[in-house]
C-alpha cells in the first residue's frame, strides 16, 4: 500500500503575479479510530482487546496529568508533547498580564529521531490517482478485477481486513463492500473470521 499526496501551488502572498513553485500535501484516505487501532493492534500482537482499552485509557489519564502539571512528556521513540498556551487579551507590557489571562491553546508535538526515521523509511508516496474534486466514490466505482488488486495488495502488507477498512480502500458502500467480500469468499480468495462487527477477512489458506 502507498500514501497519497497531492501538488499544489504555494500561495502569491507577495502578489508578484508570477507563477509559484509546487509543494506536496499529504492526503488521508481516512480515519483510523480509536476502536478500529486498537483492534489492528489485537490483531497483530495477540494482546487482548480489554487490556489494551484500558492501557489506553490509563496512557491519556497519565498523559493529562503530567501535562497539567507543567512537564513535557516523552512517549519513548514517539516524541514529546508540549502544551502550548495563549493570552486572552493584548498587552505590550510583561505586567499588564495575569494568569486569569493565559489559558491552553494546545499542545505541541515533536517526533521523534528514530520515529521519523523509520516511518520514513517504510512510507510509500504516490501521487492521488484521482483529482481532489472527484474523490472515489460508490457511483465511480473501480472495476472488480481492480478491487481485488487493490485488496491483494493490502493483504499482502497486513494479516486482514474488515469491511469499513475494505469500503474506504474501494470506494464502496458499507452494502457494496458486503456483497464485494462475500463474492470473494465464493471464489475461494478470503476466509471470514469473527462474529458480528468483529468480523474480519483474510487470505484463504
Amino acid at each position: 500500500m502507498s500514501a497519497y499526496y497531492e501538488l499544489l501551488e504555494k500561495p502569491d502572498i507577495c502578489r508578484t503575479g508570477e507563477q509559484q513553485p509546487l509543494y506536496a500535501r499529504f492526503v488521508p484516505k481516512g480515519t483510523v479510530g480509536r476502536k478500529e487501532f486498537i483492534d489492528r493492534v489485537h490483531l497483530f500482537t495477540g494482546i487482548s482487546r480489554s487490556v489494551l482499552e484500558g492501557t489506553m485509557a490509563a496512557f491519556m489519564d497519565e498523559l493529562r496529568d503530567c501535562l497539567a502539571n507543567g512537564w513535557t512528556v516523552e512517549l519513548g521513540e514517539l516524541g514529546y508533547f508540549t502544551p502550548s498556551l495563549s493570552c486572552r487579551r493584548r498587552a505590550m507590557e510583561k505586567d499588564e498580564v495575569r494568569a486569569a489571562s493565559v489559558s491552553l491553546r494546545g499542545l505541541n508535538f515533536r517526533l521523534g529521531k528514530r520515529f521519523h526515521k523509520e516511518l520514513g523509511g517504510k512510507m510509500k508516496l504516490e501521487r492521488r490517482p484521482q483529482p481532489a474534486s472527484a474523490p472515489v466514490s460508490a457511483s465511480s466505482s473501480l472495476p472488480v478485477e481492480q478491487r481485488l488488486r487493490l485488496l491483494t495488495t493490502y493483504l499482502q502488507e497486513n494479516p486482514c481486513i474488515n469491511r469499513a477498512q475494505y469500503a474506504r480502500l474501494t470506494g464502496r458502500s458499507y452494502k457494496q463492500a458486503v456483497c464485494d467480500l462475500n463474492r470473494f469468499i465464493g471464489d475461494g480468495v478470503l476466509a471470514r473470521y469473527g462474529m458480528g462487527r468483529n468480523v474480519v477477512y483474510a487470505v484463504k489458506k
